[in-house]
């Protein structure tokens, strides 16, 4: 990258660090009172989609709207599916986070708790219930969103679960919670909170909000990394 340095005296400070970020940028520490020759290599960076030609998700910060659900990459745009929302009928693939919602409702008002009962709950409880099931559609939307359009959607949609979860876990393990409620509540707000940094999915600014990520908790349940709400040690 520094091609040619020039002679300097013996009391100059070394170049110690010279590194190339992205395309054309450049930073180096170090080099006060030389002169430096850089050849910057265009086009060298990773590639931007497989040899299917399907876009990887991107590497670098890049702009999504929600409303048409696009995301612009470069000169390019990407449609992602439609958005699922939750319908009256609770999916197969919701029975896991609602049964272990129904735990936690169960424990708090101390009696059965079922899928099929959910609507004889506390107007307080209700309300509760709806907001998770909204949470969880909207991150499962991205998930099965970026699994069909991106060639690593999968990958990263992964990476962003671990993140999630090495977020929350102290949270998720605190013995303090005197119920399944109170665990539940205190992990939401807790991921809320949490920089998820390992999944480039993150660099589509505004993919991912502090509803898909409270969303991730539920699909944690659906995938057992997180067992129960109420007996963490089951």
């Amino acid at each position: 990258m520094a091609d040619e340095i020039q002679k300097k005296p013996d009391n100059i400070v070394p170049v110690t660090e010279v590194n190339q970020y992205g395309d054309r940028s450049l930073h180096a520490d170090h080099i006060d009172n030389l002169n430096v020759e850089v050849n910057v290599f265009n086009n060298q960076g990773s590639a931007s989609k497989d040899e299917n030609g399907n876009p990887y998700v991107p590497i670098t910060p890049t702009r999504y709207d929600s409303a048409s659900r696009t995301v612009f990459l470069g000169n390019e745009t990407v449609k992602l599916p439609v958005q699922l929302v939750p319908q009256s009928a609770i999916a197969p693939h919701e029975l896991p986070y609602i049964n272990a919602l129904c735990e936690v409702y169960a424990q708090k008002i101390s009696r059965a708790v079922t899928p099929d009962t959910l609507d004889t709950l506390t107007p307080g409880l209700r309300r509760n219930y709806a907001e998770q099931r909204k949470a969880y559609y909207s991150a499962e939307s991205v998930q099965r969103s970026v699994r069909e359009v991106f060639s690593d959607g999968e990958q990263q949609f992964q990476a962003l679960k671990d993140d999630a979860f090495d977020g929350i876990s102290t949270t998720y393990y605190d013995e303090r919670h005197l119920t399944g409620y109170d665990r539940l509540q205190a992990v939401l707000d807790k991921i809320t909170s949490t920089t998820l940094s390992k999944s480039s999915l993150m660099n589509i600014i505004g993919l991912i909000g502090n509803l898909e990520k409270k969303g991730v908790c539920h699909i944690l349940v659906n995938d057992e990394v997180i067992k129960s709400w109420v007996n963490i040690d089951e």
